[in-house]
């Protein structure tokens, strides 16, 4: 066996080598294909499939199923998220978990500098954990010591645990920063140890934490914002190993009983209101060893899109591969004929072509790992631009090696089955006698199917492409509510700069003044947050005189300084603005938008009327002073939702723990917004330097325009349009090759059928019309079964598309456009070529 496998591999690599034409074109058609899949997959392992880098990841499993982000108040009946004294409960009351960790779901902001360092603070992200965290995860330090339960106890030394990625990019891998002391939002805190380059938290996110730190540190970072011991305060995301005789489906019970004994204890967050609705809160254990995965829900339909869209453009490359070998086959027919006239088995005969094959394949597999590699790091530049530290390598890992060498086995025998099936098929006697015609007419049949096959898939293929690229075109078109150009968005966080409530006054005085007063300022505003930043704060709102309304949960609101509108653009379309006389001791006021008042004020007129959130009691804190038009603050492709805008600096004051923790947090802002002159990216360094002068330590955390804000929250639908677009675009190149080689194919086969059709009286029209009406014939059967095949893409993609009606036949048409014309230019040749024939020298010759 070890012989023969031998020999066929010498004799495929010497029929290859004959072939350079052949093998060079096969192997760009193989690399293109299987890189294609390559990529995709790549992406697929990394957000759908990759575990965390931990040890046993199958052991640990997470509190809660869903998704959410960063800080949940009240009920929420399927639990994910969780206050730190129900961690401490559970930690104590579930035996069943050898370990129970905790983390902060939200990312705190982080002025770093090295003590005694001239240069300016860094601004990262950290992330607060309890100190059994790396312990619970299985993971170790390269440099240092990961941090312990006795560093996450009250009245401990500050100490953080930095990542790889943050320790090469801020610190160029020196280990000396290991047991110094940084200056992180003012405070000293002793760095113990460096993370490995593997491991990227207990999440995947497009910008990973910086620093790790014990959750008892975060009441001296977050001061009177602290969330530590708020028992009604869901902020932390639970995650623990089971003990090997734990069964998960009656862990989750027990967690549910847990949790309703402890939302049932006085003091833990829960109001007489609440207690009927505790019999409906629960908790489903969920496997954590993938972690608590953000982008695969964010990513998964598109990825399973794009994989399904790889899969049609290697299967278009096996056609045109295949058709390849049924060409070549029928030209080396007669030496088939010879070998199996000399004593050769038809088994032989077809292991020797299976075997050119999948040598083919696998080359060309090879090759696809290189396109793969440049593939999926331009896919990673599209999904996760404007992050920091990407969590998800390129580099060929022994999983990636090992679908790419199936995919490229499975490739190799799709393309060759048939080629060599056909080859066997020759008669010994056709050796002698030089006939071909059944094998000349098997080829063709099986090249003209094909080409059927790959017109229906291009179909597909062209058809999603141009939904998806039109949706985008809609999304990024679309009217957003506020002016996109000459704006500068700048995040800051003056928390970690040290400011206290007492002090914020004065600083955003100081700094409002002095961005007006700048050349290429035309106006300059203050805001807890601003559109598109990805950020929202939602509350129930509440009216006068009228029950409480259950579709009023969750109205958006924001703080917002004088002229926050005209800075970027949204008008007041009726009333008036926020403004100077909106002081923190003046009335308070409110600013609401054309959605708020659509779905609130259907029937009359919001002016003047009165409303307020948290509770019943505080239906009328705010008068609506102004209506303004509708922006998109969160999701582009979601309908704008109601939301009211309050004057930055009046605060009220709340009796519920809850609401005043929210109304302490609201207080500090969080974007600086500029309508400049020129060009923004000209205005950051001035705004730096201003920054500085005010305070060293007010660290500007990004500074993007509104065109970036828009494309930073379109990233997946960019990704999946782009690629969806260059996979039509090659799929479309492969098909016209492939459709032209099976028609040049044919005329040459039919060479004397049409010189006696041209002695015969045939002009040259009618040859032309003869050559193309047989390859449109094929392109109308891929027609066929390629538009219901496209119109089921299309149902199935219509809750990933934006503007685009149900009924829509414009892509349709285009796709049969561009594929009609496609098919016109690849046989307009060999029909060209097969009206130049000259009879009277065929029939002397013939």
């Amino acid at each position: 066996m070890v012989s023969s496998l031998l020999h066929d591999l010498r004799y495929a690599f010497r029929g290859l080598a004959r072939t350079p034409g052949f093998t060079l074109t096969a192997l760009l058609t193989l690399a293109i294909g299987i890189g294609a899949n390559t990529a995709i997959f790549t992406l697929v392992h990394g957000v759908l499939l990759k575990p965390l880098a931990v040890a046993n990841p199958s052991q640990l499993y997470k509190f809660g199923d869903e998704y959410k982000c960063c800080n949940e108040g009240g009920l929420q009946n399927n639990w994910s998220m969780f206050a730190y004294p129900f961690y401490l409960y559970a930690r104590d009351h579930t035996p069943a978990f050898e370990q129970l960790a905790a983390a902060g779901a939200d990312r705190p902001f982080l002025s770093v500098r090295r003590t005694g360092a001239g240069a300016p603070a860094e601004p990262v992200s950290g992330e607060f954990v309890s100190g059994n965290y790396f312990d619970t995860l299985g993971v170790s330090t390269i440099a240092g010591r990961t941090l312990s339960p006795t560093d996450d106890e009250t009245g401990a030394a500050p100490v953080a645990v930095l990542s790889y990625g943050a320790w090469e990019r801020l610190y160029g891998l020196d280990r000396s920063i290991v047991g110094n002391t940084l200056i992180m939002n003012g405070i000293p805190v002793t760095l113990i140890g460096v993370a490995p380059p593997a491991f990227f938290g207990d999440r995947l996110e497009g910008t990973p934490p910086s620093f790790w730190m014990p959750l008892a540190s975060e009441p001296a970072f977050r001061r009177e914002n602290s969330l530590l011991h708020a028992t009604s305060a869901a902020w932390l995301y639970i995650l623990g190993r089971l003990r090997p005789d734990a069964r998960p489906a009656q862990l989750s019970a027990q967690l549910t009983t847990e949790l309703r004994q402890y939302l049932l204890t006085p003091g833990n967050g829960s109001s007489h209101q609440d207690l009927k609705q505790i019999g409906k809160q629960q908790i489903r254990l969920s496997p954590g060893g993938g972690g608590i995965n953000a982008m695969k829900n964010q990513y998964e339909q598109g990825l399973l899109l794009l994989m399904a869209a790889s899969a049609a453009l290697l299967m278009i490359a096996c056609g045109n591969l295949a058709n390849l070998l049924l060409a070549r086959g029928a030209a080396t027919h007669a030496r088939t004929a010879l070998q199996l006239a000399i004593g050769a088995s038809r088994a032989r005969i077809v292991r020797g072509e299976l075997t050119e094959s999948l040598v083919l394949s696998v080359l060309g597999g090879a090759a696809g790992l290189l396109v793969a590699f440049y593939a999926s790091r331009s896919a990673l530049l599209i999904a996760f631009r404007g992050s920091v530290g990407v969590p998800i390598s390129t580099s060929p890992s022994p999983v990636i090696l090992i679908f790419t060498f199936l995919a490229s086995l499975a490739t190799g025998i799709v393309f060759g089955v048939g080629p060599a099936w056909i080859a066997s098929r020759a008669h010994p006697a056709d050796a002698l006698r030089g006939v071909n015609r059944v094998t000349h007419d098997a080829s063709a049949l099986s090249q003209r199917s094909l080409v059927v096959l790959q017109a229906a898939l291009l179909m597909v293929l062209l058809t999603v492409a141009g939904l998806l690229t039109q949706s985008l075109r809609n999304l990024e078109n679309q009217s957003y509510g506020f002016d996109r150009q000459g704006r500068l968005v700048v995040r800051i966080n003056p928390q970690s700069a040290g400011y206290t409530q007492d002090r914020l006054a004065a600083l955003y005085q100081s700094l409002q003044d002095r961005m007006a007063r700048m050349p290429a300022v035309i106006s300059a505003s203050l805001s807890l947050y601003t559109a598109q930043q990805g950020n929202n704060w939602g509350e129930d709102v509440f009216f006068p005189g009228k029950a409480e309304d259950l579709d009023s949960n969750g109205t958006s609101w924001d703080r917002v300084s004088a002229h926050y509108f005209e800075t970027i653009g949204t008008p007041v379309v009726r009333g008036r603005g926020i403004d100077e006389r909106d002081t923190a001791g003046s009335r308070r006021v409110a600013v609401i938008n054309e959605a708020f008042a659509r779905k609130y004020f259907a029937n009359e007129d919001p002016i003047g009327q009165y409303f307020g959130k948290g509770d019943s009691s505080h239906a009328g804190d705010y008068e609506i002073v102004g209506v303004s038009k509708d922006a998109k603050y969160r999701e582009a492709s979601r309908p704008v939702q109601p939301m009211f805008f309050v004057p930055l600096l009046q605060k009220i004051v709340y009796a519920k723990d809850a609401d005043s923790r929210v109304e302490d947090a609201s207080m500090y802002i969080g974007s600086i917004e500029l309508h400049v002159n020129r060009e923004p990216s000209a205005v950051m360094p001035e705004v730096r330097r201003l920054l500085a002068g005010v305070d060293p330590n007010l660290t500007p955390m990004s500074m993007r325009t509104f065109d970036e804000l828009v494309g930073l929250q379109t990233t997946e639908q960019t990704l999946i349009a782009r690629l969806s677009e260059a996979f039509g675009l090659v799929a479309l190149l492969l098909a016209s090759v492939g459709l032209y080689g099976v028609t040049a194919f044919r005329v040459a086969g039919r060479t004397k059928e049409v010189g006696l059709r041209m002695a015969l009286g045939a002009s040259r029209q009618d040859i032309v019309s003869l050559v193309l009406r047989g390859a449109f014939s094929q392109v109308a059967l891929g027609l066929l079964v390629g538009i219901p095949l496209a119109l089921l893409a299309r149902q199935w993609l219509q809750h990933q598309l934006f503007g685009i009606p149900a009924f829509d036949p414009w892509s349709l048409t285009l796709a049969i456009l561009v594929l009609g014309l496609c098919a016109f230019v690849a046989s307009l040749l060999p029909a060209g070529r097969a009206a130049r024939i000259n009879p009277a020298i065929l029939m002397r010759t013939g």
